[in-house]
């Protein structure tokens, strides 16, 4: 993947059979693949926000478990997807293996369905691709353990490209003026870049830099995003919810010859040292956002999926403030990124 990524060294085992997506030993045989959930080709369902929310952070009850059981088979699938291409990391040998073989076998089946190829609506559109580059970010990992077979790397890879170049296109031509330029289109970047990576695409890496550079470079000295700061009361928890992809797509950039944490004077950096100071100083939220926030009220606590990024971060940069936020809460995982970060980076 990348300089920073903290990969095992190992021999690529070669994965083919009859469909050329894997091939088994006798030791990977007796170790069971997850049950693969048949692939979600439509998706369609409206926002899960009540229509008269101006700043988009009152949820509609209903709206919201709508949208959830939508997504639920698919971020179901992006979850077993992450545990066991994190155990081909863990493991050595046929049961690393056979973990690697799973992710193959799983996502070559959701190519050969064409998932997430129908895209009905403007929500749908919009929240999609950060299950792509969950799904690339599954496939890197699994690849640096065996080597796919001709046929499954093609259809895997060839699906990939087609859902982003999707993304990107209806993101440059359809998306709304705000949802353009905020945390989602930093989740296109971010999934660009993976499956950019996954594929070795060139203009899926370039479309993705240029994407997560148009969201960082909106960062004020503070740190703070102006589109995430007009959330009201989860002004915060859109800070963050930005800050993932923003983190993680510049980490799988830096071997590409892009530089991010450089570009507009350190924006990524200054987005990332606003975290720690914010929940130092609340101050820095509120004011700009004119309202309490529910992860300051203890209306909602911080997850630790939420701070899964630092990892990436931290490889890089000496940050003691991000450092001394996450004690305790490792592993910090997010399977949109890969699953266990702390494993990975």
């Amino acid at each position: 993947m990348n300089r920073h990524m903290i990969l095992p060294t190992v021999a690529l085992a070669a994965v083919s059979g009859a469909s050329g997506a894997l091939a088994q030993s006798p030791e990977s045989e007796s170790q069971a693949c997850f049950e693969v959930p048949e692939p979600v080709v439509s998706l369609s369902y409206g926002s899960r926000y009540t229509d008269d929310s101006e700043d988009r952070s009152d949820l509609d009850e209903q709206s919201n478990a709508e949208v959830n059981e939508a997504l639920g088979p698919v971020d179901d699938f992006i979850v077993d997807l992450a545990t066991h291409a994190n155990a081909a990391l863990e493991k050595e040998g046929a049961a690393a293996e056979a973990d690697a073989n799973c992710v193959i076998q799983a996502l070559d089946q959701w190519a050969a369905g064409d998932a997430l190829s129908e895209l009905g609506s403007m929500n749908a559109n919009l929240s999609v691709p950060s299950r792509i580059g969950g799904m690339a970010m599954a496939y890197l990992q699994a690849t640096q353990v065996v080597e796919p077979g001709p046929e499954a790397r093609q259809q895997i890879e060839e699906w990939l490209v087609a859902r982003m170049t999707h993304s990107a296109t209806w993101f440059e031509e359809e998306a709304p003026p705000k949802a353009s330029q905020n945390n989602l289109r930093a989740w296109a970047g971010f999934a660009a870049v993976a499956a950019g990576d996954a594929a070795d695409n060139d203009d899926l890496r370039t479309w993705g830099a240029e994407s997560l550079t148009l969201v960082a470079c909106q960062a004020d000295e503070a740190g703070a995003l102006p589109l995430e700061m007009g959330r009201g009361p989860r002004a915060m928890h859109y800070q963050l919810h930005a800050v993932a992809p923003l983190v993680v797509g510049a980490s799988l950039l830096e071997d590409d010859g892009f530089d991010l944490f450089e570009e507009c004077d350190g924006a990524i950096r200054r987005v990332v040292e606003f975290i720690p100071a914010a929940f130092e100083d609340q101050s820095l939220v509120t004011d700009r956002a004119g309202e309490e926030q529910t992860l300051f009220n203890g209306e909602d606590e911080v997850q630790s999926f939420e701070l899964a990024w630092a990892e990436a971060y931290l490889a890089m940069f000496d940050t003691p403030d991000l450092e001394a936020l996450i004690q305790g809460m490792r592993p910090l995982s997010n399977s949109k990124l890969g699953g266990d970060q702390s494993l990975i980076w």
